[in-house]
């Protein structure tokens, strides 16, 4: 089932069962800031929930001169970019994309439409739309947190992250040691190791900064722990891209990519740490006796069945994947 098409009265009845049954999450893109007032108390009672909201504008940096509303929110981020122009809003199962301002929910004297994408059916799209949103907001000024909402870059422990991170050594990195909070590779250049989590522990990204720069390899996981894309930086500034295309037989993926994939479902189902996670690991070693459980998970990912002829290591199991992806014979 594809994507929905959303009416005005659509789009208003989506946007307030989106807000009302937002279980960990709400990211809400308008231009204009003001709201009306069922928004504010879904925001409010969403707030009571210690659902992280996230609240982008844009237009005129000046919006919340006199806005008092917001005050009294814990788990509340309100950042300002002078490029958005679009209204997108999603939680952590269902992203909208309409001309309809928060200001305008309840209004008839505008016509307006969207379309409505949900994670279970539309998951490529639902995870372009909210790589965009998290770019645009790593690129924001913020303008409120509340007391519940640290920064990552606040909340970032280096001696934590550089534990949790795997394949170091992919990156060029074998000693895990930190010198001043940073990871000393064999050039004797000295990295920051960035990762950030999804709420059930799962990677969402990881990479390294070079002069507090994002530099190399950036990987970007899905939801259910694959990797959606590879995004290649040289100090700071775009290089390249790699989609992981699991569709598309014409564009392999590096076994590398599907290894990574795999140690972060891993640690998804089982709640393992996976930074000795490698090609030579045993699969039981990290999953227990149900090994069968991370076959079925990427299975239903990958879209294909009967993928795997009992796989010991998890180099078998990357190449019986590859062999099913991309074997033609």
């Amino acid at each position: 089932m594809a994507a929905e098409f959303l009416s005005s009265v659509g789009v208003s009845y989506q946007i307030d069962r989106l807000l009302s049954e937002a279980n960990s999450e709400i990211v809400f893109f308008c231009p204009v800031l003001k709201l009306h007032d069922s928004v504010i108390l879904k925001f409010q009672q969403a707030d009571q929930r210690n659902v992280r909201i996230t609240l982008l504008f844009g237009k005129d940096r000046g919006q919340t001169k006199g806005m008092r509303w917001h005050k009294d929110f814990k788990n509340l981020r309100i950042l300002y970019h002078d490029k958005l122009n679009s209204c997108v809003y999603r939680n952590e199962k269902e992203l909208i994309i309409t001309s309809l301002g928060l200001e305008e929910l309840s209004s008839a004297l505008t016509f307006d439409m969207g379309v409505l994408i949900t994670k279970m059916r539309d998951r490529k799209a639902f995870e372009d739309g909210i790589y965009e949103q998290d770019l645009l907001v790593e690129q924001s000024e913020e303008v409120f947190a509340g007391t519940n909402f640290e920064k990552q870059e606040e909340s970032s422990n280096p001696e934590e992250i550089i534990r949790q991170m795997p394949y170091v050594n992919y990156f060029g990195i074998e000693d895990r040691s930190l010198v001043n909070g940073k990871v000393k590779a064999p050039s004797g250049k000295f990295y920051y190791p960035e990762m950030e989590l999804y709420n059930d522990g799962t990677i969402k990204f990881q990479g390294f900064k070079k002069t507090r720069q994002r530099h190399g390899e950036w990987i970007f996981y899905t939801y259910e722990g694959f990797v959606r894309e590879v995004v290649i930086y040289e100090n700071g500034s775009y290089v390249d891209k790699i989609f992981c295309d699991y569709e598309n037989p014409a564009k392999c993926i590096s076994k590398y990519y599907l290894l990574f994939g795999l140690g972060n479902s891993v640690k998804k189902l089982f709640g393992k740490e996976i930074a000795n996670l490698y090609f030579d690991s045993k699969i039981e070693e990290f999953t227990g006796s149900d090994k069968t459980k991370l076959f079925y998970h990427t299975e239903r990912f990958l879209g294909k069945r009967n993928m795997f002829d009992q796989p010991e290591t998890f180099q078998q199991m990357v190449d019986q994947i590859y062999t099913t992806l991309y074997d033609k014979k």
